[in-house]
């Protein structure tokens, strides 16, 4: 292969492993989340807020603040936060803190705040899109640790009567980035340098 075509393979397996960095590691439980999640997060369980109806709301604690929002209003059980208006996509976005690493318990409950077994989904502003159906509040847990910074997240399509709702959320940074994308830049800059040291 001539030096030429040896720099342009390097190159494009270098840009390839860039792309990399924009992909989620999705857990499924609390305790795998929050392993892969360095010191220093902020969990928000929503108990101290009122059963009234609110408008949107913002939450903040040591580098990280973000606001939670629906079309409709919200609704603060005193145990989570939901939707005050059925079939609602409830909304956080993030505005400080670089946040790389969210989780929480997402899934619907009916106009009596009873845990519906419901399809609901999740997406977030990376471009991670995930659909689940949660068997029990215990079962609900989702956390996403991405390589590029999260803005947003929106949870949508509880269904007609149902409410879309949250606890026990969770916003970080991931502790460490995904192997495989520090494995491929490597390999990449490796074959550049390679291929630079043999066109010499």
């Amino acid at each position: 292969m001539k030096p030429t075509h040896r720099l342009v393979a390097a190159a494009v397996l270098t840009l390839l492993s860039a792309s990399s960095f924009a992909t989620s590691t999705i857990y499924t439980s609390s305790a795998a989340f929050l392993g892969n999640v360095a010191a220093g997060s902020y969990t928000e369980s929503f108990d101290s807020l009122g059963e009234i109806p609110l408008g949107p709301l913002a939450f903040n604690s040591g580098a990280f603040a973000y606001a939670v929002s629906a079309p409709g209003a919200l609704y603060a059980s005193g145990e989570f936060l939901g939707t005050s208006l059925p079939d609602d996509a409830l909304t956080i976005t993030f505005s400080s803190g670089n946040v790389t690493a969210v989780g929480s318990n997402f899934y619907a409950v009916n106009l009596s705040d009873a845990f519906q077994a419901v399809s609901l989904t999740v997406t977030l502003s990376d471009g991670t899109v995930t659909s689940f159906t949660p068997t029990s509040v215990n079962d609900s847990y989702r956390g996403f640790s991405s390589d590029v910074a999260i803005t947003s997240l929106v949870i949508s399509g509880p269904g007609t009567s149902l409410y879309a709702s949250i606890d026990n959320l969770t916003v970080g940074v991931s502790a460490v980035p995904e192997p495989s994308s520090w494995a491929l830049m490597g390999l990449g800059l490796g074959g550049l340098l390679l291929a630079r040291r043999r066109a010499a």
